[in-house]
């Protein structure tokens, strides 16, 4: 016996098949959060939760370190004093210059941490201790609160060419100044050269 109702079964089934087709994208869609996936193949869920997919996709790489020296390299001193004006109303930079909020800075590059006579330090950076190289320098311009938790300055120069301004002038404060380092890349030539020669002369 024919089912009278069979064309009515063949329709639902071929709805339903469409409807899973064409329809449970969307539901996972709404579900999951609208599908918006952030780096590395994570998925944010829409309450709130955090499920990582493997994509494949290889991790955001870092961004390379500045190489301080090659900076110095290229650095204006001019622009630095220019820069400097924003320090001016807390220290002063001219050799036996009074202390002000903070201390003189007149051969600031290869001194000792808090060791200008008559200023009174904060106990974190008496702490600190060893010299102020360039590259301490560099890290305390960068963020000073970071560098040296409890130290007063509150200074923040993002930009690494701006520091290196800033590095350069204040290397001019001084009768005697310090050397900016070597590059990474002369300093690498350098040793490969040094252990070139060094091969020559075991041989012999």
């Amino acid at each position: 016996m024919k089912d009278p109702l069979f064309g009515n079964k063949v329709a639902a089934a071929v709805l339903t098949a469409l409807l899973l087709i064409f329809g449970l994208p969307q539901l996972t869609a709404a579900i999951f959060g609208g599908g918006h996936h952030g780096a590395g193949g994570e998925l944010h869920l829409a309450y709130g939760g955090e499920l990582d997919l493997d994509t494949g996709a290889a991790p955001a790489a870092e961004e390379p370190k500045a190489d301080l020296g090659a900076l110095l390299a290229e650095a204006s001193a001019a622009g630095g004093e220019r820069r400097a004006a924003l320090c001016k109303s807390c220290h002063t930079f001219e050799e036996g210059g009074a202390n002000g909020t903070g201390p003189n800075l007149w051969n600031v590059v290869g001194r000792p941490l808090a060791s200008v006579s008559g200023y009174n330090y904060t106990g974190a950076l008496k702490d600190a201790g060893g010299a102020w190289t360039y590259e301490r320098l560099d890290l305390y311009l960068k963020n000073s609160q970071e560098y040296i938790p409890g130290t007063a300055m509150v200074q923040r120069f993002a930009k690494d060419g701006q520091r290196a301004d800033l590095l350069a002038y204040l290397s001019t404060l001084s009768s005697d100044p310090v050397p900016f380092p070597e590059p990474a890349m002369m300093e690498s030539a350098g040793e490969e050269m040094h252990g070139e020669a060094q091969a020559e002369g075991e041989a012999h």
